[in-house]
């Protein structure tokens, strides 16, 4: 049996799990990551941290003949991580998370410095701050001393492949949530580094994450007891090998990944942008003949463990989810840590509007699922109105396993919602793109389908459909009317009393 062992860095949780040919799990390990926070609005992994919670899972795994089985290691992980590296390469700060805050502080600035650019014709990043540009600004104009001790920038992808292989090397994935990649070329965007002072040589080389392959470092081989030979494949960012795992490279399939944030994409031969202001749509390119083209959420179940965890806690599976009322609803945007498009993103908080003393804590739990729902339409809406069709949804995440949620999003969708069966889909992914990597025969688009077996569908319910229409429609109206006041509102910090 020949085996892949499959590395998801994710940002609250770090899995490893080893794979077969066929797709199957054999075995798999998690562990939950500490998140390293020292100043207000920081949130950072650390690596070395992270390489020693790696290598225990993996011995965990790889106990009796799995050892010798093993002939691939390839690893999924997040986007938005930025980390600062000294002329030797060593880490000066760690790995940003989406959680981290700290860009707001300058975004305004960061917007005036750039006004001379279209930064998002050039790189398909619309104007927000988690994006690693704005974080550079950060560190250039708040933390000077540091930003010139640093001489190479790091991400997620490429210290992990760095620290198994050797290679300061990163996939096109991955640098195209950066903000600095350009997505005509397929290069750093040397004009958007120039205006900070840094330069493309300072980053990653980027290669093509679904087929570049190198050497697993003798010294790992070694401390994990494996066979000489063993390959490293670049791999994708997390939400990309949720794709592959799902079987939703195809035309038509919308993938959907919920958990603490969330996405929607469609797979496309082109780089798809947004033709409206707001600019709701982001091309990633997974490669140089296939992108994944849709939008995301910072905001999924990461307000509802706030609710659960600062207010009180509530039975998410209780049906009274489902409950559609016959008052006028209690709606929540539900935007704790600000969204991804242009206009309203940078700014966005969390509301609560229609709140009456009669509501109670199952409606306001709802009302946050809804929010996320009406969130999701936001961005399914803006594919359609540039001619990317999704005739068919698939979802995977820890988000399926709330039932009354899924049924929430076929709801709102209007659409019947596939949740592929099996666990671990982006572990699966990930395993399967390291098997198709030496295999011209296999085609990525499709490496994921054979082994899903039986999809649950969860079907909308026609009556609920025309409900949150709707009252989707209050949603979006709220949210745009919001958009300015959100920006006025985040100006307050700026003058205290």
């Amino acid at each position: 049996m020949v085996l892949s062992l499959a590395i998801d860095l994710g940002t609250t949780n770090l899995k490893v799990g080893l794979v077969n040919e066929s797709g199957e799990i054999i075995s798999i390990r998690s562990v939950a990551v500490p998140v390293k926070s020292n100043q207000k609005g920081e949130a950072e992994h650390d690596p070395e941290e992270l390489k020693k919670l790696i290598l225990g899972l993996c011995k965990e795994l790889l106990v009796g003949d799995t050892k010798n089985q093993v002939a691939y290691i390839v690893s999924s992980t997040y986007q938005f991580g930025l980390m600062l590296l000294d002329a030797h390469k060593k880490p000066l700060t760690g790995i940003t998370l989406l959680s981290d805050i700290r860009s707001q502080k300058t975004f305004d600035a960061f917007l005036e410095s750039y006004s001379a650019f279209d930064i998002y014709a050039q790189t398909g990043c619309p104007l927000i701050s988690p994006y690693v540009l704005a974080r550079l600004f950060y560190f250039s104009t708040q933390e000077k001393d540091l930003f010139k001790k640093a001489q190479y920038f790091s991400d997620s992808k490429s210290f992990l492949f760095n620290w198994l292989t050797g290679e300061f090397t990163t996939d096109m994935s991955t640098a195209a949530a950066s903000q600095a990649y350009n997505i005509t070329n397929g290069t750093w965007d040397d004009t958007l580094l120039g205006h900070i002072g840094l330069e493309g040589k300072q980053f990653p080389e980027i290669k093509d994450g679904t087929s570049y392959l190198s050497s697993l470092q003798e010294d790992i081989r070694t401390e994990l007891g494996l066979k000489q030979g063993v390959k490293v494949l670049l791999g994708v960012y997390d939400g990309a090998a949720l794709a592959i795992g799902s079987g939703a490279l195809q035309k038509g399939v919308g993938i959907m990944n919920v958990g603490t944030s969330a996405m929607l994409r469609v797979a496309g031969q082109i780089p798809a942008f947004d033709q409206d202001d707001n600019k709701r749509i982001q091309p990633y390119a997974l490669n140089k003949q296939l992108f994944l083209n849709g939008g995301a959420l910072n905001n999924a179940a990461l307000p509802i463990n706030w609710l659960r965890n600062s207010l009180f806690d509530v039975d998410l599976h209780d049906e009274a989810m489902l409950n559609l009322g016959t008052t006028a609803p209690l709606i929540c945007l539900p935007y704790l840590t600000s969204e991804r498009d242009s206009k309203t993103g940078p700014y966005a908080s969390g509301v609560f509007f229609g709140l009456r003393q009669y509501h109670s804590k199952t409606d306001m739990a709802r009302s946050v699922l809804e929010g996320v729902a009406y969130s999701m339409r936001y961005i399914f809406d803006a594919l359609k109105e540039n001619q990317l069709l999704i005739t068919e949804l698939r979802m995977g995440g820890g988000g399926t396993n709330i039932k009354p949620w899924v049924q929430i999003f076929a709801n709102i969708m209007g659409l019947p919602i596939h949740i592929p069966s099996g666990d671990e889909l982006g572990i699966v992914g990930s395993a399967m793109l390291a098997f198709a990597a030496e295999d011209k025969d296999k085609n990525i688009n499709t490496i994921g389908s054979h082994g899903l077996g039986n999809n649950m569908t969860i079907y909308p319910d026609a009556a609920a459909v025309e409900v949150h229409h709707q009252r989707y429609q209050f949603f979006k109206k709220l949210r745009e009317t919001l958009g300015p006041l959100y920006k006025e509102h985040a100006a307050l910090a700026n003058h205290p009393s």
